[in-house]
């Protein structure tokens, strides 16, 4: 174990048989809706090689439950477009579940809530062991603009968002300088803001330090396939030097 953890929320494509009956939509749309909203083979692009113990995935795809979200729609922004914790929009903003209030909190129970708990656990662990945590929240985003996005304009091909109280100026400059220093194009807080925030220290422990980091898929994929490309490898190498970079930030 070591003061990073490296949260990866979108990785998931599993629908559960169960949970398929609340969708209304074809499998045709279901698995186009999956194919855009999965953040494809992000396990594998920055947490290959890492400590197991240093690593946390959602279990379900985000179609059944979107871990990354606030619970509560009133305090989530992405809820006005539908798709809050749990989506009832698709990207085109059609009807893509009806969900009853005793529905919804069946799912949350199911699959939402144990995960957070997993997520302030595995963070208290390390406050208490090393003084400090730091979350390297993993993503990936389309080349097609999603509704979510707080920013529309021509995409970067790296977006480094932001949490405030929880990505410290020296944070946010380390992630900026490295990968500048690679020669990417990089958008802060573009075009997505935030950073994963376990729900026990968010706004209460500056301590605990998070950073997400979200790559373009056309760098490494096929859009079209979800399949990976030529430049999975290169990627993949880049966000290893990363994950040691903020391995070396969390010990000082």
């Amino acid at each position: 174990m070591t003061p990073l953890l490296i949260h990866i929320p979108h990785d998931s494509t599993v629908i559960p048989a169960a949970e398929r009956p609340d969708f209304l939509v074809s499998d045709e749309v279901l698995r186009a809706e999956r194919l855009r909203l999965t953040d494809w083979h992000t396990g594998a692009l920055y947490a290959e090689g890492a400590d197991p113990q240093d690593v946390l995935l959602a279990e379900v795809s985000r179609l059944v439950v979107d871990v990354e979200r606030f619970a509560d729609d009133r305090r989530e922004p992405c809820a006005s477009v539908g798709m809050g914790a749990t989506y009832v929009k698709t990207c085109a903003g059609h009807p893509l579940r009806a969900l009853s209030e005793a529905r919804r909190a069946e799912l949350l129970a199911r699959y939402y809530w144990p995960h957070h708990r997993r997520l302030d656990e595995a963070a208290a662990e390390r406050l208490a062991r090393f003084g400090r945590c730091v979350i390297l929240d993993a993503h990936s985003f389309p080349t097609r603009a999603l509704p979510t996005q707080v920013d529309f304009s021509a995409p970067p091909e790296i977006g480094i968002g932001t949490q405030p109280g929880h990505t410290s100026p020296e944070l946010r400059a380390a992630a900026e300088t490295f990968f500048r220093g690679h020669g990417f194009a990089v958008g802060v807080d573009v075009p997505f803001s935030g950073a994963m925030v376990p729900n026990r220290f968010f706004r209460k422990d500056a301590r605990l330090q998070s950073v997400m980091v979200e790559v373009r898929r056309d760098l490494y994929m096929d859009e079209e396939s979800g399949e990976r490309h030529a430049g999975f490898a290169r990627m993949r190498s880049v966000l290893t030097d990363f994950r040691s970079e903020l391995a070396r930030f969390a010990a000082t």
